[in-house]
């Protein structure tokens, strides 16, 4: 019995790094730890959550631009919002919310409220500042909220299945990226389950969303291989190349600073039909063109600040008092100290890592909780080890098309610095300020397509079996569906809906 046992044990631990083993743990242990952390969590504890969920409760109804608001105010940080359900409105502002800041247990009295409150009909207006990102990828909790209502659900409930359902669809496209990458899928699988994603999937926040939008685009992206004819394709294109180009026009659409990393769809560059996806990808890049024309038009939100004088980098006078943040102001900075462009990110970043590093593995509940200390190393070894992996495959491309990727994710990390300089930083100042570690996740899965040029220096060394470098990952993972609810429980007391 006992050698049945070990042999049935070497077995599985053999397959372990197989593409549809590695995808169907992922699924066996987000699908627990989700929920866990969706049904666990009180109302708007969540990074942002309450601004998120009125830009999925507003595109229920059709609101794609957003409104102005009926009477405009001169203190409102947002000047556009949503027309959303008086239903899901009166869950928002109920003393759950209130009560479970900033990290306290829920009175039982507040969920027993809640839950009695009834759907009331109407709709009013709500600011939020989402209204600036393409709601595409709200279209999952919208979903869910139309059929929860449908359903006869109670308002709390229906907001319980706006989590679940963008959850549910985080857990189909992550299971899609790491079955179908063709290598690097060990990287994947350790990305879409650190604490950091899987709690952010389990919300109303897009950033999941965003997160395994790109990380399914990489994995299509790296079934492109030089001199290969697809059997199904258009115009010599494959289809799976088509579906990697619009998942990242949509996650781009919805956060437009992530532009350069449509770039990648030109990769392999050496592959038949370049001109083909280049004008492919000119098309493409229309969409989130008009969208980020939309949004200057419609105005970019300016966040009051306390009064105060521009900083070193302003070009005119510094005695001026300010008292908010303008992006035009800080655009003008840019443009007197064009340098900045590269300088003010890659300072910023190496100034902050040292504190943001773990906050990226494992932060939850608003971004300020770190879950339990003993996991950091433990995850950071488990996405060592994947890199690892991932640096071992050797997908017949060239070393021009390593620099390419590494030229487009560098990009693609300027841009999302810049556009937290313009937009949250206070004016001519050297530091970039709002950036949460968060924000880097979605660069991660294309690190598949760099990582085998990287690797190719360490290709003479010994390398540990397959199953060895998936084990650290796949561990923390399964310790996660019983160690990430319980966190959560233990902080907040709160039974599920």
């Amino acid at each position: 019995m006992a050698l049945s046992f070990l042999l049935f044990f070497n077995r599985l631990l053999q397959g372990l790094a197989r593409p549809k083993i590695l995808a169907a743990c992922f699924l066996l242990c987000g699908l627990p730890t989700g929920l866990g952390c969706a049904l666990l969590t009180p109302i708007g504890m969540f990074p942002d959550e309450l601004a998120h969920i009125i830009r999925a409760d507003g595109l229920r109804y059709g609101e794609i631009y957003g409104v102005t608001p009926p009477e405009p105010s001169q203190n409102a940080v947002a000047t556009q919002g949503e027309m959303i359900g008086d239903g899901i409105v009166i869950v928002l502002i109920a003393k759950e919310f209130a009560d479970s800041q900033p990290d306290r247990p829920v009175p039982a009295a507040d969920r027993l409220a809640v839950e009695a409150l009834p759907w009331v009909p109407g709709k009013v207006y709500c600011a939020t500042q989402m209204v600036e990102y393409f709601p595409i990828l709200y279209t999952p909790a919208a979903l869910g909220l139309l059929a929860g209502e449908g359903a006869g659900l109670s308002p709390l409930h229906t907001f319980f299945l706006g989590r679940v359902a963008m959850l549910l669809a985080f857990l189909a496209m992550g299971t899609a990226a790491i079955g179908l990458a063709r290598w690097g899928n060990l990287l994947l699988f350790a990305v879409l389950t650190l604490p950091t994603t899987i709690n952010l999937a389990s919300s109303y926040n897009q950033d999941g969303m965003l997160i395994v939008t790109f990380a399914l685009a990489a994995a299509l992206l790296s079934r492109s291989r030089p001199h290969f004819s697809p059997r199904l394709s258009i115009m010599g294109l494959s289809l799976g190349w088509f579906a990697a180009l619009a998942l990242l026009t949509a996650g781009i659409c919805a956060k437009t600073p992530y532009a350069a990393l449509l770039a990648l769809c030109l990769l392999p560059l050496q592959a038949a039909g370049i001109w083909r996806r280049a004008a492919f990808l000119l098309l493409a890049c229309v969409a989130p063109a008009l969208w980020l024309l939309h949004i200057e038009h419609a105005g970019l939100m300016a966040y009051p600040r306390i009064p105060y004088h521009p900083g070193p980098l302003w070009p005119g006078p510094r005695d001026i008092i300010l008292r908010a943040v303008t992006p035009s102001y800080n655009l003008q900075v840019l443009r007197a100290h064009p340098l900045q462009v590269i300088l003010l990110p890659v300072a910023s970043f190496a100034r902050d890592w040292g504190g943001d590093w773990r906050p990226m593995l494992g932060m939850l509940i608003n971004d300020h909780i770190l879950i339990g200390s003993w996991e950091y190393p433990l995850l950071a070894l488990g996405l060592a080890a994947a890199m690892l992996d991932a640096a071992s495959a050797r997908p017949g491309w060239r070393h021009v098309d390593a620099g390419f990727a590494g030229a487009a994710l560098f990009a693609a990390f300027i841009g999302m610095e810049l556009s937290m300089y313009l937009t949250f930083t206070q004016v001519g100042m050297t530091q970039i300020s709002g950036v949460e570690s968060r924000y880097l996740l979605p660069l991660l899965p294309f690190l598949i397509l760099l990582l085998p040029f990287a690797g190719k220096p360490l290709a003479r060394l010994p390398r540990p079996a397959p199953f060895w470098l998936c084990l650290p990952a796949v561990v923390m993972a399964g310790a996660n569906v019983y160690a990430l609810p319980v966190f959560v429980f233990h902080i907040f007391r709160m039974p599920g809906p």
